[in-house]
């Protein structure tokens, strides 16, 4: 759009067009030109008022046209007009002012120069300062104007009143972005004090409050509370108390981001929602990068269950130590295409095969090991849903059994370096057919790590529930409140243990370079949490309130599933690593003859399809394997 096109238009049209998208630089240039133009003109007619009888309203004398070009040549020469008018903000007063002043002491050189050459000034030294002043105003005054009207123009009616946690300078820094922010998405309208002593009651003209405060009424009808990364990952940590108290106080929280993964121009689009995750965190893990560099830099390495939450994380967590190839395996198809094309954009340099294949199909896996040669494998392909696994249980069986045999028999063959099988903490004195099927998984694995014969590095990781995994209870309540409920919870006093994706895949990666063979590793999942929290939690940080605005039902428990969940068996006892967070599991599982006989006996139900003898082998097998229902009749016996 040309500089007459866009003064043609009405006036409402034409701040809307100086404001709505990146203006062309002729057109500020042309602008900027226009007003020291009249800065100038406004120099020479004040100076006329003093020394000259009459004032010269206008100048277009040589003088004039010199003091104009120098002023439009340091323009071309610093090109203070390129700058986004919309974002004006400190840099672009240093850049009018730096490009005000090369101005006015160019105008003084030549001034003078002027003067030895032909005994006059082209101005008085005082008015080529005076001139400095008027330009610099105008200028500056100009781009404030124009991000002033984009705000007003682009002003959000509907934007959030929120209350910035914290009094820090960092806080205070925050609550000064998002005021100067020109998308307004958050209109600031207070501070809140952690400790609850004020020392002060006001910043930026903004009152304190105390959580005390907010308790007895809303300030300036905030609706919600903008919180750092740091003290949020801090509060979760540390007080979970003082967040639960803003969540039932029906506040919306949101997080911002730490400050080296912005990547927007604006800070209201870096601010998030914050999430159950955000409110579970627990300490960051330390991971011994160079440890796991040495084990996964330049190795071939198999991820089954790749398109999973668990397996696409870890191949996720892998790429930082540079493998020579991943190799991501799994038998959803859309899942798999849709984590390549993740691959494609976000590690375009990666070397990765993507590979259909059930894990089941030996005769597959032993072509894709042959082609291939996977020097490390990360098996997580499972089935993992309870109900549905108790509704057929044959199919547990060979997935979660026959599936990680193969594997484990194949990586034997082809002199696999590291085998990580990834287990669960329902493997523990199991009450379910999947448990009892990852629990008899482990039994095998364990049976060939044992020999000393084997050359592979067996190792198993077990841990709980990971939040919002595939089939998790995260998604299912986030569903629910979408719908606007109710939320079904099984019992009032289920409990589960809980991890976030990434902490539990880079302790996975952790694990699977420490293990020497045969050991099962128990991962540090902290306090177990209750499911009606989690729930209310959820409900609370959508904006509403639990069983008011959103209904909270039980159920009943489902088939196989329990009110607790263990990470170690009743004979199994613990020696610690050297990392915090993981321990050892030292299981008093004793191989025999009979055994190994049973392994082999299972084997041969399971490709029978024969359902009956499949579970009475595998009770023999895994002893502590007591079915909820048979359970409940031990208990009603006695």
């Amino acid at each position: 759009m040309s500089f007459l096109n866009l003064i043609k238009q009405k006036p409402v049209n034409l701040l809307k067009g100086l404001v709505k998208n990146y203006v062309p630089r002729s057109i500020i240039f042309s602008i900027d030109t226009l007003i020291v133009f009249v800065a100038a003109q406004s120099t020479f007619f004040l100076i006329s008022t003093i020394s000259e009888p009459e004032p010269d309203y206008l100048n277009l004398k040589l003088n004039f046209w010199i003091i104009f070009g120098i002023q439009i040549l340091i323009f071309l020469i610093l090109k203070s007009y390129a700058g986004i008018v919309r974002y004006t903000g400190f840099r672009d007063a240093i850049k009018q002012l730096q490009t005000t002043i090369l101005a006015v002491v160019s105008i003084l050189v030549v001034n003078q120069i002027y003067f030895q050459t032909l005994g006059e000034k082209l101005i008085i030294n005082a008015g080529a300062v005076v001139y400095g002043f008027i330009a610099f105003s105008m200028l500056f005054f100009f781009r404030v104007l124009v991000k002033r009207i984009y705000q007003l123009i682009h002003s959000n009616s509907t934007s959030s009143r929120a209350l910035i946690l914290g009094t820090s300078l960092t806080d205070v820094a925050v609550a000064e972005s998002i005021i100067a922010d020109t998308q307004k998405k958050f209109n600031v309208v207070g501070f809140i004090n952690e400790s609850g002593k004020l020392k002060r009651t006001r910043i930026l003209t903004l009152p304190i409050v105390t959580i005390e405060q907010l308790q007895h009424k809303k300030i300036r009808g905030a609706t919600c509370i903008i919180i750092s990364s740091q003290k949020l990952r801090e509060l979760s940590t540390n007080e979970p108390e003082f967040l639960n108290k803003l969540l039932e106080l029906n506040f919306k929280i949101f997080k911002l981001p730490e400050l080296q993964d912005w990547d927007g121009e604006s800070i209201s689009a870096e601010i998030k929602k914050v999430n159950l995750e955000d409110l579970l965190q627990r300490t960051p893990i330390k991971l011994q990068k160079d440890k796991l560099s040495a084990i996964y830099k330049d190795k071939t390495i198999l991820v089954t269950g790749a398109a999973g939450s668990i397996g696409s994380d870890i191949v996720k967590q892998l790429i930082p130590f540079k493998p020579r190839k991943i190799l991501m395996l799994d038998q959803a198809e859309t899942p798999l295409h849709t984590m390549s094309l993740c691959m494609d954009k976000e590690f375009p340099t990666i070397n990765y095969e993507k590979i259909i294949a059930n894990v089941r199909n030996k005769k597959r896996i032993e072509l894709i090991f042959n082609e291939h040669q996977p020097e490390i494998v990360f098996h997580g392909a499972a089935y993992k849903h309870v109900p549905m696994m108790e509704a057929n249980p044959i199919e547990a069986l060979d997935v979660n059994f026959i599936g990680t045999k193969n594997l484990v028999d194949l990586s034997v063959e082809n002199n696999v370096d590291r085998f990580v099988f990834v287990s669960t903490d329902k493997a523990v004195n199991p009450t379910n057919i999947m448990g009892a099927s990852k629990r008899g998984a482990e039994i095998y694995v364990q049976s060939l790590a044992r020999l000393k014969t084997t050359k592979t590095r067996f190792i198993t990781t077990r841990f709980g529930n990971v939040l919002g995994s595939n089939g998790s209870v995260i998604p299912h309540f986030k569903k629910q409140i979408e719908e606007l409920g109710p939320v079904t919870v099984t019992h009032p006093d289920i409990t589960r243990f809980f991890m976030t994706i990434d902490e539990a895949c880079q302790l996975v990666l952790e694990a699977g370079a420490m293990g020497n063979g045969g050991e099962i590793y128990v991962f540090d999942m902290g306090k177990p949490v209750k499911i009606i929290d989690l729930a209310k939690q959820m409900i609370r940080l959508s904006g509403f309130v639990p069983d008011e605005d959103i209904k909270i039902v039980y159920t009943g428990l489902r088939p196989g599933e329990k009110l607790y969940e263990e990470l170690l068996a009743d004979k199994e006892n613990t020696q610690p690593t050297h990392h915090q967070k993981i321990l050892i599991a030292k299981a008093s599982f004793a191989f025999d003859k009979g055994k190994l006989i049973l392994l082999e006996n299972l084997v041969n139900q399971i490709s029978n399809n024969n359902e009956i003898k499949s579970i009475e082998v595998l009770k023999k097998l895994v002893p502590e394997f007591i079915p909820l229902t048979e359970q409940q009749r031990q208990k009603n016996a006695m």
